[in-house]
């Protein structure tokens, strides 16, 4: 064993999660991303966080997860969270040579089967934009149409100034470059997601839409009259505003107008919904993938996810195996 494993193999897993967060955070990580993990850090045994490196072994952890079941009463889902929270910090420590092998690689945590996805229907989401249009704030409908459109998550279009926006010529279009993000309270503006800029086409309903948005900007704006600056938020947090939309109020909204028109589905639903439309009428794997802001290397995993919602895709491929086998014998 190497001096600087049997050095740092003594300290607790409560003090490698400290090291770890610290480092993931000047590393740049979501500020959202390292508030959950230090939230599932509270909720650890004081038992477990005081255990010596050298003592985490896979039994160990399969003792944890089985005590976070039963006695914690939680989910396979979040005792697989803390799974992957420990596995990630575990192996971080091998990395830093504090340990010679991870044992989360030989823990078994919960297995978990994936929820079928199931957008919203068309019309519904239709119900809910003609509600948010003729409710008292009508800027819903415009932030709510936004993210039916692009498939844009909450975030990065409450991120959205009107530099980002080409509203007028040929093609018009909506560059997603950060995202919004509420910590405690706290609103921040963030990178995107992925680190990445990304150009996103605008259908032309949507364009006049946002057009319409921008003239009731002007209106209600501080400068009597005068059009929106480039670095004024698209969505502000009151007219005139210098501090964007809280993504909350989105989901709020969400909430309330579904309700009032007996739709049940989630915010994060309209991504879905936006997917499966593309998917459905043929469009590239790629390119909805690039709509939605994925990491690119990850379209297998896009694919795996909606596959089971691309009926007229399916429909496709059955007339052409139909026709292939109508063929006579030759």
């Amino acid at each position: 064993m190497r001096g600087s494993t049997r050095q740092h193999a003594a300290i607790s897993v409560r003090q490698l999660l400290d090291v770890w967060l610290d480092h993931i955070e000047h590393l740049g990580r979501s500020p959202t991303t390292l508030h959950g993990y230090r939230r599932l850090v509270l909720q650890l045994p004081a038992g477990f966080l005081a255990t010596p490196l050298r003592g985490v072994t896979p039994k160990v952890l399969d003792d944890l997860y089985r005590h976070l079941l039963a006695e914690g009463h939680r989910k396979p889902a979040t005792v697989l969270r803390f799974h992957s929270l420990l596995h990630t910090a575990l192996r971080q420590a091998t990395k830093w040579d504090w340990i010679p092998s991870n044992p989360a690689d030989r823990a078994t945590p919960p297995s978990v089967r994936r929820a079928e996805i199931r957008p919203p229907a068309v019309d519904d989401v239709v119900k809910v934009l003609a509600a948010a249009a003729e409710s008292r704030n009508p800027e819903n409908a415009v932030v709510l149409r936004m993210l039916a459109a692009t498939g844009c998550r909450r975030g990065e279009v409450c991120a959205l100034q009107w530099a980002d926006l080409v509203l007028d010529g040929a093609s018009p279009t909506v560059t997603i470059r950060r995202a919004v993000v509420e910590v405690e309270g706290r609103v921040m503006v963030k990178d995107t997601k992925t680190h990445a800029v990304r150009r996103v086409r605008l259908d032309a309903d949507t364009v006049e839409v946002l057009r319409g948005h921008r003239r009731r900007a002007r209106e209600l704006g501080l400068g009597a009259g005068s059009p929106p600056q480039p670095d004024d938020w698209v969505f502000a947090r009151r007219p005139g505003s210098a501090e964007p939309l809280p993504p909350a109020r989105i989901s709020q909204a969400w909430r309330r107008l579904s309700a009032e028109v007996g739709v049940e589905a989630r915010l994060h639903d309209l991504r879905h919904l936006h997917a499966s439309l593309l998917l459905d009428a043929g469009e590239s794997i790629a390119t909805v993938a690039g709509r939605l802001g994925h990491e690119p290397n990850n379209n297998s995993a896009l694919l795996r996810r909606y596959t089971h919602m691309m009926p007229g895709a399916d429909g496709r491929a059955a007339e052409l195996i139909g026709e292939a086998l109508r063929r006579r014998p030759q």
